[in-house]
C-alpha cells in the first residue's frame, strides 16, 4: 500500500524532498563566491582614518564571521544558517534577516502584479488568437511575438517618465509608492495588502496611482516573452491528435479551447517561474526609478559596502525563493499535463 502510494505521487514528493538539497547546495555555492568579491569588508566596516590595531581587525572579523580558515566559517554559516541567523548588515547594523524581510513583500509585491499582468494579457491574446479566424489578426499577434526582449524595462520606464509624467502630468511623481505626508501602515508586509486589511482607503489608492506606471511598464515589457512560448505551444496543441479527437467527438468549442490552453500552457509557465526568480532581484532599475526601495536595493548596498554577510544573505533567500516558485512550476506543470508526471506516457 505505501509502495503503490509513493508510486503514485513520486512526481510532487521526489520535488519537495529535493528542494532543500536544492537550495543547501546553492548556499554552499553563495558562501564560496560572495569571498571572490574583491576587497576587504572588515577594513571597509572599520573607520580608516583612525589607527587600526590587530586587535581591532580580529574582532570585527570575528563579529562579522570571518575569522579562522574558510572551514571553520563554512562551519559557521551552516550553524548560523539553520537557525535562520544572517548575521547582521554592516550597511545598517540591524539583523540581515530583518532587513530582508522588511523588503522582500514589497517587492514580491510588485512582481506578482507586473507578470499576473502579463500572464492575464496573454491569455486573452491566446482566446483571440484561438476564436478569431482572422490571417491578419494572427499575423500582427505572432509579430508581437517576436516583440520579445528588444525593449529594456528601464529605457521604457524612463520614457514614461518623460511622458506621462513630465509632459502629460497624468501620473504621480516618482518619489516613492504613496504621496508625501501618507505612512503605509504594517501587518502582513504587503503594502497592498496591508492598506486592504486596515481600511486605509486614501493611502491604498495613492498607492494604486503610483503603481499604474512601473506595472504597466512590466505588463509592456514582459508579455511578448510570455506570449511567444505561449503562442508556440497552441500550434502544436491545436493540431495535436487530442485537438483533433475531441472536434470528432463533437466537443463543444469552450471544450476544445480550454484544452488547448490547458495543454499549450506548459513552457509559457516554465517562462513565467523562470522570469519570476529573476525579476525578485532584477526589479532594482524600476525600484530606485519610483523610489520604491526594495530587496535589489539591499543587495546594491552590500556590493557597494563590500558587505559579505548581507550579500550572502541575499543570494541564500533569493535562491530560496527561486526554487520554490520553480517547485510550483513543476507541480502546476503536471496538474496541467500529467503526460509530464514520472512514467506517464499518454496523451490527454
Amino acid at each position: 500500500m505505501n509502495n503503490e502510494f509513493f508510486n503514485r505521487h513520486r512526481w510532487w514528493i521526489t520535488r519537495t524532498l529535493a528542494l532543500p538539497v536544492h537550495v543547501a547546495g546553492f548556499a554552499t555555492f553563495a558562501f564560496f563566491m560572495v569571498r571572490l568579491v574583491p576587497g576587504d569588508p572588515v577594513l571597509s566596516s572599520l573607520d580608516t582614518t583612525q589607527t587600526i590595531t590587530q586587535a581591532d581587525y580580529d574582532r570585527v572579523a570575528a563579529s562579522m564571521g570571518l575569522d579562522g580558515s574558510i572551514w571553520q566559517q563554512l562551519g559557521r554559516f551552516w550553524s548560523d544558517l539553520i537557525r535562520l541567523d544572517l548575521g547582521i548588515s554592516v550597511v545598517t547594523g540591524r539583523s540581515i534577516w530583518e532587513e530582508i524581510w522588511t523588503r522582500l513583500p514589497a517587492t514580491l509585491e510588485l512582481v506578482f502584479l507586473g507578470l499576473g499582468g502579463a500572464v492575464a494579457l496573454s491569455l486573452v491574446l491566446a482566446a483571440v488568437l484561438l476564436h478569431v479566424q482572422s490571417g491578419v489578426l494572427h499575423k500582427a499577434l505572432r509579430g508581437y511575438a517576436r516583440m520579445a526582449g528588444a525593449i529594456p524595462d528601464f529605457a521604457l520606464a524612463i520614457l514614461g517618465l518623460v511622458l506621462f509624467y513630465s509632459l502629460l502630468q497624468v501620473v504621480p511623481a516618482p518619489i516613492g509608492r504613496v504621496d508625501a505626508g501618507m505612512v503605509i501602515p504594517e501587518v502582513t508586509g504587503f503594502p497592498l495588502l496591508d492598506c486592504v486589511l486596515t481600511g486605509y482607503w486614501q493611502v491604498l489608492g495613492s498607492m494604486l496611482g503610483h503603481l499604474v506606471l512601473p506595472v504597466g511598464v512590466m505588463i509592456a515589457v514582459y508579455t511578448p516573452i510570455i506570449w511567444k512560448q505561449f503562442a508556440l505551444g497552441l500550434d502544436e496543441a491545436a493540431a495535436s491528435a487530442a485537438t483533433l479527437f475531441r472536434i470528432a467527438s463533437g466537443a463543444t468549442r469552450a471544450a476544445i479551447y480550454l484544452s488547448i490552453l490547458r495543454r499549450a500552457a506548459a513552457s509559457a509557465v516554465v517562462m513565467v517561474g523562470a522570469m519570476f526568480g529573476a525579476l525578485v532581484g532584477g526589479v532594482v532599475v524600476l525600484q530606485q526609478l519610483f523610489s520604491f526601495g526594495g530587496l535589489g536595493q539591499f543587495a546594491v548596498d552590500s556590493v557597494n559596502s563590500i558587505d559579505f554577510l548581507g550579500l550572502q544573505g541575499f543570494l541564500v533567500v533569493l535562491a530560496a525563493v527561486s526554487m520554490v516558485a520553480f517547485f510550483i512550476v513543476d507541480i502546476v506543470n503536471m496538474l496541467l499535463d500529467p503526460r509530464r508526471r514520472p512514467g506517464a506516457s499518454t496523451e490527454v
